[in-house]
Parts: structure tokens; sequence; C-alpha cells
């Protein structure tokens, strides 16, 4: 199973979902896709200048024959603001007992992953048979 990261090509070569905001995401139930559209950071860490380093770049993730997206409420404690994205990984390996449950009815073959916004300390569970991410600017 392809990680997120694995997903860009050799366009953005320091490009990271790892302190990504989530901008939109939009489920269309008819035509089974999630694209999520999200501003990721596409700059060289180790660059001297602050402007190559904090580099940005929007881009659309997009999940075809969509399984489920299962959002836990946040917990947003007065804050606003966009979805930040701190952690990820297969859903399989998640240590939550929803992650888990829907882990075990997502076919072998298809794309399971678990989404983790830290600022609303809630996960984003989904899976599809495919995903593919394209930039947008």
């Amino acid at each position: 199973m392809r990680g997120l990261d694995e997903l860009f090509g050799a366009e953005e070569p320091h490009a990271s979902f790892h302190d990504a905001s989530m901008l939109e995401l939009r489920l269309d139930y008819r035509a089974r896709t999630a694209p999520a559209l999200f501003e990721l950071y596409v700059g060289d860490s180790a660059a001297a200048d602050a402007t190559a380093r904090e580099r940005t770049r929007i881009g659309i993730l997009e999940l075809t024959g969509l399984i489920f997206w299962v959002q836990e409420p946040p917990t947003l404690d007065g804050r606003a603001g966009l979805p930040w994205l701190t952690g990820d990984g297969p859903l399989r390996d998640t240590e939550t007992e929803i992650g888990q449950d829907l882990a075990r009815q997502v076919p072998p073959e298809a794309w399971a992953w678990c989404l983790y916004f830290s600022d609303w300390n809630a996960c984003a569970y989904c899976a599809a048979m495919g995903v593919t991410f394209r930039w947008v600017k």
C-alpha cells in the first residue's frame, strides 16, 4: 500500500503531508470520489533562505472508488481554523477502536489510511479502491 508521501512523484522532492492544512473536502457519493484539497510544505528544510524553507503549494488528494470517509468530531475548545495534519498511517496500524473496526471491513486490495489532525485532536479514516495526488498550483 502506497503511503501519502509516496504519491508526490519527483516534481517536488521535499513535499510532505506532515504539517499540511486541509482546505476543502468534497464527498461525491454518486461518483464515489473524495477529492481533498491540501496546502502542503514543499520547501527544502535545509535551505538558508526562509522563503525557500517555508514554500507551500496546493494539491489534491483524490480517492476514487470511495468506500468510506469517517471523521471523528473535532475537539475545538474555541479554536477555529483549518484542519492541521500532523500524523498519518495505514488504517490497519491505527490503535483506535473505531480504526481497527473499520480496517477489518476494508477489502485487502483497497487503500485505507488514518489521518490525524492535531488541532482538532481527531482522526479521519478513509478507504478507497484508488488514490492519486496532483498539484493544482
